[in-house]
């Protein structure tokens, strides 16, 4: 199936189209760049726009810039960068120098003069959001940076540096990245992680700020790696990611979620659960991005075609566990 992936929704400064995925990219190394420029390429000609990266992801910036000189689709993409996360600096007392630095850094491997979407990786809720806002605003003077966003903010956070950026005429966060899935994680994967809860996902429908939701397909959890039975492995395995899937997942309410997302599945003909729980998210009240982290193209296209299912208001309900 040729599915090409429609536009998603609108982030405010960015003129350039959206789509309704992002492709994730922090785990692209170096020294497989070919096997990750076939897939961005394949993401380009499927219709998507939208990728992601961070300062923290390893190679993800150099793989990116290397691909933007060699096929010159700068202008194509709709870039997304993060600051201020592996270092333990920011938000802190070196807000301004970090901020400066990292995005130097960012713009010289991933070989561009502007970063579309610039976002705070984590927060420091002891530092005034003023501050952080007065700081992020300096990237925007020189048309390094086009618009702002948080990721890992709780969403009143948000809410007050946007108020400050409005009373000092100022630009504020026009997009949030927090984790939403239909598995819900009993506590975060790695510490400092935000997921939106229900208050969350109101004052997302209610204010209409974009979700770039990462972790969409909660770590593979709806893949069918994962029953009921790992629970009793959790102890022994020494598989450390295992374990810890079992620890942040491996609750009889997922579990029950995941039965019914593959029985929705049969149901659909030709679905899998991964591409129902996409869909899920999706049908959220709100603006959502959902974030997926593909490393073929055939998980590519099962995405995309994702983007196409159909879900009623009763699935939906009978997903959430509310019938």
């Amino acid at each position: 199936m040729n599915v090409q992936l429609r536009a998603g929704p609108t982030i405010p400064g960015i003129e350039k189209p959206i789509s309704v995925l992002a492709l994730g990219t922090a785990f692209y190394r170096l020294d497989e760049k070919e096997r990750w420029f076939s897939l961005l390429d394949e993401f380009l000609r499927l219709g998507g726009t939208l990728i992601d990266s961070g300062r923290i992801y390893g190679d993800s910036e150099a793989v990116l810039g290397k691909w933007f000189e060699r096929r010159g689709y700068r202008d194509r993409v709709v870039l997304i960068t993060k600051c201020g996360h592996g270092d333990g600096r920011l938000p802190g007392e070196n807000i301004e120098v970090t901020v400066a630095d990292e995005l130097d850094r960012s713009l010289e491997c991933l070989r561009t003069d502007y970063i579309d979407l610039y976002m705070l990786h984590r927060d420091n809720p002891s530092v005034p959001v003023g501050r952080i806002v007065d700081c992020l605003n300096a990237t925007l003077d020189n048309g390094r940076v086009r618009a702002l966003g948080a990721s890992n903010w709780d969403h009143m956070r948000v809410v007050a540096a946007n108020e400050y950026a409005r009373s000092h005429g100022l630009e504020g966060f026009v997009a949030v990245s927090n984790n939403l899935s239909l598995a819900m994680p009993a506590e975060p994967f790695f510490k400092g992680l935000v997921s939106a809860g229900d208050a969350a996902q109101r004052w997302h429908a209610e204010t209409r700020t974009p979700l770039i939701a990462w972790s969409s397909q909660a770590r593979g959890f709806f893949t069918g790696r994962y029953s009921p039975e790992m629970l009793n492995m959790a102890d022994t395995t020494e598989d450390s990611f295992l374990r810890r899937m079992v620890e942040v997942y491996g609750t009889d309410e997922n579990f029950e979620r995941l039965r019914r997302a593959q029985e929705l599945a049969r149901e659909k003909d030709g679905c899998s659960a991964v591409q129902v729980a996409l869909a899920w998210l999706l049908h959220k009240p709100f603006p959502v991005i959902p974030i997926v982290g593909v490393r073929t193209e055939d998980e590519l296209t099962s995405c995309a075609a994702a983007t196409l299912l159909e879900l009623s208001e009763s699935e939906l309900k009978w997903l959430n566990l509310e019938t």
